[in-house]
């Protein structure tokens, strides 16, 4: 079997660390086979989903592709109207590259989402489960919880899932909708990576974009500031407009 290096960002992260046949964890495989799947898996697993975006981009260049993440800042509230912690999370990405490389880079990015097993979900969330409090429930309703959560993790990358499960502090056991925010927010800049590398290189005028829910929210702040007196209505209606009529180009 033929092994190719993870690249310097995974290899500075993973020096010295081996698998237990010997493999090291600083080295990735083509997952052509279910035992190639399963161990590319617990190489993932030993990692953080922050360190895999970096290898990911890392591994693209060496294949003569550039990748660039964009991402987006978030500004929710809770029920009552109140800011909660803003966020960011990845929204698109930008390559550059031929087609051809463009399809070596994400044969071989795929790999970065490959799932943990189902056994090993299974006694990550036995792990949090014994840290955490919950509802007491019977033994056929402890079992389906874990068959389902178990299945949705499985969408995910291992990296992910462990992070999501092992890695946050939590006071009570996690509902799914907690782990699902979770889980999307760490996986999206690798699925906007491949949705990049299958979509390939585009054109200068395909790179022009409308604002970004950042630039808008600048956008009605000026607004706001430059006619506090205007209905807010009428404010909205104009933020709306200069949005709309100025695209924004991505920012380099």
């Amino acid at each position: 079997m033929t092994f190719t290096r993870i690249g310097q960002t995974g290899q500075t992260l993973a020096a010295g660390n081996q698998l237990e046949d010997g493999t090291k964890r600083g080295a990735i495989v083509s997952a052509t086979k279910p035992q190639d799947s399963s161990r590319i898996a617990m190489w993932l697993a030993d990692q953080t989903p922050a360190d895999m975006d970096k290898a990911a981009v890392s591994r693209a260049s060496s294949r003569g592709v550039g990748l660039r993440v964009r991402y987006e800042s978030r500004f929710p509230r809770d029920e009552n109207g109140n800011r909660l912690p803003s966020y960011s999370i990845a929204v698109a990405c930008d390559m550059t590259g031929t087609p051809e490389a463009a399809q070596s880079a994400l044969d071989d990015l795929r790999n970065f989402m490959t799932p943990a097993p189902m056994r090993k979900i299974e006694e990550w969330i036995a792990r949090v489960s014994v840290v955490t409090a919950k509802r007491r429930d019977d033994e056929f309703g402890e079992e389906l919880r874990v068959v389902e959560y178990s299945s949705r993790l499985s969408r995910y990358p291992a990296d992910v899932v462990k992070n999501a499960l092992l890695m946050a502090t939590y006071k009570f056991f996690p509902t799914w909708d907690e782990l699902e925010r979770r889980c999307e927010a760490m996986t999206a800049p690798r699925r906007c990576m491949i949705a990049a590398l299958e979509r390939g290189p585009v054109s200068k005028e395909e790179e022009r974009q409308a604002a970004t829910m950042e630039e808008r929210e600048r956008i009605q702040a000026l607004v706001d500031r430059a006619f506090p007196h205007i209905a807010p209505e009428r404010r909205q209606e104009a933020a709306d407009a200069v949005a709309k009529a100025n695209d924004m180009r991505s920012e380099e």
